[in-house]
């Protein structure tokens, strides 16, 4: 899903409890049942295509009744579909459309779309380009080789930040400190022995690869899958985004020269968004 952000169980235990931590001014304006309602669209998750109201009261610790109106609330307003015969849910037609509306409506997309695909045109590999989201990226553009074993990312797409290429070079301007507070309570788990699992150690990952200018996985995150990332820059120097190739290791061997090539790929777009570091 694209637009909204996931999050987990635990962040979601009390949903009256986020409007009483609010900055007193502020708590007034809190729509309590508009937050509850992203937080039920929030459950779903590519490995969790169907939710059923009892799950949704359980996750978000929601009364049935609660759970059940919020549901159904959603339902018809096109946000959630019920299930032929049965009583669980699925996100409905009204949410994909936000998202597909997003990325045809972002600046970023809209001036990166064609040079991803050139860049995969001219390399012969995956081409992607993605956002951040929290500690995790996601995938906006696709342009997918016509290798049998490739690095195919769809669209909607998510991965932890900390422990794909990707991710790491949207985190490249965040100080330590930065990071150790996006981090605060978040478990960075182990894919192979080259993901860093730590904030110090995630910070020294990120030095060595901001110096050089972009960052590489080989086999760090899917055995067999090389990918390398560069940032992208707005006009005011922000990284908004990154843009990146990925295919198997058997076909993507000559990192110096895909290299340069997302390099300028990347360039490219920043330019188009203004920044002219």
């Amino acid at each position: 899903m694209f637009g909204l952000a996931r999050r987990g169980p635990a962040d979601l235990e009390n949903l009256d409890k986020m409007v009483q931590q609010d900055e007193p001014e502020q708590a007034r304006y809190i729509v309590t049942a508009l937050r509850r309602g992203l937080a039920v669209l929030s459950l779903f998750r590519r490995e969790r295509r169907v939710i059923t109201v009892p799950e949704i009261a359980s996750a978000l610790k929601l009364s049935r009744a609660t759970a059940f109106r919020t549901a159904y609330t959603l339902e018809q307003d096109g946000y959630l579909q019920r299930l032929s015969n049965s009583h669980a849910f699925q996100l409905g037609p009204r949410v994909l459309l936000l998202g597909f509306d997003y990325l045809h409506g972002t600046e970023v997309v809209a001036c990166g779309r064609e040079a991803v695909y050139a860049l995969r045109d001219r390399t012969g590999f995956s081409a992607h380009m993605c956002v951040r989201d929290g500690t995790e990226i996601v995938y906006v553009l696709n342009a997918s080789s016509n290798h049998r074993l490739r690095g195919e990312i769809p669209v909607g797409t998510r991965y932890p930040c900390h422990a794909v290429a990707s991710g790491r070079v949207l985190l490249f301007d965040m100080s330590k400190s930065e990071l150790g507070a996006l981090y605060r309570g978040v478990k960075m788990q182990a894919f192979s022995e080259q993901t860093p699992t730590t904030v110090a150690a995630l910070f020294a990952t990120i030095a060595a690869e901001r110096a050089q200018g972009y960052a590489a996985n080989i086999s760090g995150f899917v055995s067999g899958i090389v990918s390398l990332s560069v940032p992208i820059r707005d006009r005011d120097g922000t990284i908004v985004a990154a843009i990146n190739v990925s295919d198997s290791e058997t076909v993507l061997k000559d990192l110096p020269s895909v290299r340069n090539e997302v390099l300028n790929a990347a360039s490219q777009v920043s330019a188009q968004l203004g920044w002219r570091g």
